[in-house]
């Protein structure tokens, strides 16, 4: 651990004191006998490890931020996942002042019906609009020092806490963004944090414009998230996504998804978490304000599937009317592509069960997977001309023998 009014330099760049360097035999204890690691929030937040949430501006980064505080100040899943140990957490934001800081916390309270007496004492705020964080800058000689780093130590043992939140992490240093080698110092300091407070430590960073869904998205260097040992990512529903779950247009901003982008302890999770931000009156109107505030706080959201919306006898109506066709001597078409979009299969769920268009699609593509829908040639009467359609393989219906009861398979 670098002390303050040392040489100032990052890491990797000093001289440590002289120790002998031994090598030292392994002690290869029985695996039964070695500690679990020390999770404190599902597999996104371990003691004495740096995470990072990468996120788009305005999605509610800070909202699942507050969520997860409070997830771990008072012990209970709000969000759904497991808090493994209850622990008093201190969030650091270093954009807002103290009272957006409080309106939000208060909002995400309310909306979880969270009590004051559960968190007092168990969640620290710190807003960067009354004292910066200066964790490392670089001085005119191109070193570089790490100002609060061990004030941070020092007050993080003192309050006896057991996760850090650093939001954005952007402004807790002041060092080159685009440089690993500033990053990497950046990164280290908090890392350094980590080990010496035995807290999990969760930096908020931000994406680069038109980056994609996964670790490269991070804005900057790379250093950051090379040096976490678990990177999620937090964006927005898509166009496609609404479709599929059936969210209306102008209720899409609400609902985010977090995905597991970097899991170095522990296996990536299989399917992305969801999320809505929900609107929360804090009953404060004044006659200068009447309407008082409402402020965005974030809950878990289970979008129902497409598959929940049919049951086993809607499966075996729609394919019914698919293998009659459209008309008599037509097949329905298996795609929505060139002549056969007027006689796609998926327009008789959408017709019948009210389904939107990404919904059938996703219908329809399932049981042409599993073989319970099958292309085949035949000739149009009308046409006289061959044509691509789909046919029912009715050994695949669901209540077939062995047959699963939607898909088929």
């Amino acid at each position: 651990m670098r002390q303050a009014g040392g040489n100032g330099l990052a890491p990797g760049w000093e001289f440590w004191p002289a120790e002998p360097l031994l090598a030292v035999p392994a002690a290869l204890p029985a695996p039964a006998t070695i500690a679990p690691r020390p999770w404190l929030y599902g597999t996104a937040l371990v003691a004495g490890f740096v995470s990072v949430l990468v996120a788009p501006g305005g999605v509610g980064k800070s909202a699942l931020a507050i969520a997860e505080a409070l997830a771990l100040a008072t012990g209970r899943p709000l969000l759904g996942e497991r808090v493994h140990h209850a622990t008093p957490v201190w969030l650091l934001n270093l954009e807002d002042p103290m009272d957006e800081l409080n309106r939000r916390v208060a909002a995400c309270m309310l909306h979880h019906g969270i009590a004051r007496e559960e968190v007092f004492g168990r969640l620290f705020l710190h807003s960067g609009r009354t004292r910066r964080l200066v964790m490392a800058e670089e001085t005119p000689d191109r070193s570089v020092i790490f100002p609060d780093q061990e004030g941070v130590i020092e007050a993080a043992r003192a309050g006896a806490i057991g996760c850090i939140i650093v939001d954005p992490f952007v402004k807790s240093h002041h060092l080159e963004e685009n440089s690993n080698p500033h990053m990497d110092a950046a990164a280290t300091a908090w890392a350094e944090v980590a080990e010496a407070t035995g807290a999990a430590v969760l930096l908020i960073h931000h994406v680069r414009k038109g980056a994609g869904a996964d670790v490269e998205a991070a804005r900057g260097a790379k250093a950051l998230t090379d040096a976490a040992r678990i990177a999620q990512i937090l964006s927005p529903m898509s166009a496609e996504e609404a479709g599929e779950i059936g969210i209306p247009e102008a209720e899409r901003w609400r609902h985010v998804r977090l995905d597991d982008v970097k899991t170095n302890l522990a296996p990536r999770a299989a399917r992305a978490a969801w999320y809505r931000l929900e609107s929360v009156s804090l009953g404060n109107a004044t006659p200068a304000y009447p309407k008082g505030d409402w402020v965005a706080a974030i809950a878990r959201f289970r979008p129902a599937t497409v598959w929940a919306r049919l049951s086993p006898e809607d499966c075996n109506q729609a394919l019914d009317l698919i293998a009659a066709g459209p008309e008599a001597g037509l097949l329905y078409a298996a795609h929505r592509r060139g002549l056969g979009a007027a006689r796609w299969a998926g327009r008789v769920l959408i017709e019948r069960f009210a389904l939107t268009e990404a919904q059938a699609a996703q219908v329809i593509g399932t049981w042409l997977e599993h073989g319970l829908l099958y292309e085949t040639e035949y000739r149009d009467p009308a046409q006289r001309k061959q044509r691509q359609g789909v046919r029912v393989m009715d050994a695949k219906r669901p209540g077939a023998r062995g047959a699963n009861a939607t898909t088929g398979e």
